[in-house]
């Protein structure tokens, strides 16, 4: 065996997993984005697991590959669930490789079965599996970031599949130092894309506009025969919009408010949803120097799903993270669709 190539793979390896672990943790913590939490997270098991490696440790090698392999999926799965191509409620799945592993773990501790390949190597492939479908995931936004998820999908994709050699040849010892070169290649190329992949990608499709228009920061309500001229005035400013009515301005991000489960369209019950995309666009904005114009053109519809008092909380909410930031919450109400009393508290909450 040539140890040097082996140690060499390996440290390769894990530097690159520990920088792409540091480099997707500074983008959550900047921009909240949980896709890259959870990311971070994996290329942190996926260090573990090379450490493990080195050490001797194969239970723990089998648990941090299942980790690595249980968070990169739940990350997708949140990237695809922001644009409507799946449900969050897919990300269950993602603990398939973690309960697989334990269960292979509990059998060796237990003294059950001494066999490797039952013991690490099968809990290994089912998490090589999952991290390959987590790039084939990936791969299902290309329309929406080009050439980025088809980097990022292919590589990891190729990752994965490269993984489902382990089982099979980790214990032969002339391809063992090839394996970890390998892997040394593929972590560096996927942290490399991976960041260039969370530092260029548009979670809000967010620019300064090149016409601002100041409005008072707090929130707004307006009529549906005001909502017209207000979206007229801010025809060129990249408002961020919950809407039932799909005919905005072009430069608005605009999420469509439906049970139908389409692209960019968000749940009417999935009201911890809007506010975590509000923060993130209040937070851009704030950033790039320009104030964030919320709007809310359906909130009858969300009464309807959630009713009256779980509403207000959510608009309060809603009212308290818009002047943390600055900006502007517009809210289009038929007065006509609420109760005199329903009216009265929410301009006493919101105004």
């Amino acid at each position: 065996m040539n140890h040097a190539l082996l140690f060499l793979g390996q440290v390769s390896s894990l530097s690159a997993k520990i920088a792409g672990a540091l480099f997707l943790a500074y983008i959550y913590w900047k921009h909240r984005r949980k896709p890259a939490l959870c990311w971070s997270l994996s290329w942190t098991a996926a260090a573990s697991s090379i450490l493990s490696d080195i050490t001797g440790n194969t239970y723990i090698v089998s648990l941090s590959e299942a980790f690595w392999a249980m968070f990169l999926f739940y990350g997708a799965i949140l990237l695809l669930e922001e644009k409507g191509i799946t449900s969050r409620e897919v990300g269950v799945l993602s603990i398939i490789p973690v309960i697989t592993s334990l269960y292979g773990i509990l059998i060796g501790a237990s003294g059950r079965s001494s066999d490797w390949f039952a013991l690490v190597g099968l809990p290994y492939a089912v998490s090589a599996l999952f991290i390959t479908s987590s790039g084939l995931m990936i791969l299902l936004l290309r329309k929406l970031y080009n050439d980025k998820a088809s980097y990022l999908g292919g590589i990891i994709t190729l990752y994965g599949l490269h993984e489902l050699d382990y089982p099979v040849l980790r214990l032969v010892e002339w391809f063992a130092p090839i394996g970890f070169a390998l892997g040394a290649i593929f972590s560096i190329l996927s942290a490399y894309v991976m960041i260039k992949f969370v530092f260029t990608e548009e979670f809000i499709r967010i620019e300064r506009p090149p016409a601002e228009m100041y409005l008072k920061p707090g929130v707004m309500i307006i009529k549906p025969e005001e909502y017209t001229t207000i979206k007229e005035k801010l025809e060129k400013v990249p408002v961020l919009a919950f809407v039932r009515n799909l005919h905005v301005p072009e430069s608005w991000n605009a999420f469509f408010i439906t049970t139908a489960g389409e692209r960019n369209s968000i749940y009417p019950t999935d009201l911890a949803k809007i506010v975590d995309t509000s923060v993130r666009y209040l937070n851009e904005a704030k950033e790039k120097g320009f104030e964030g114009i919320i709007v809310i053109d359906c909130p009858e519809y969300l009464k309807t799903y959630n009713g009256f008092e779980a509403l207000v909380k959510f608009l309060a909410s809603l009212k308290d993270f818009t002047l943390l930031y600055n900006g502007v919450l517009i809210l289009v109400i038929e007065e006509e669709a609420w109760e005199k009393r329903e009216l009265k508290i929410l301009k006493r909450v919101l105004t």
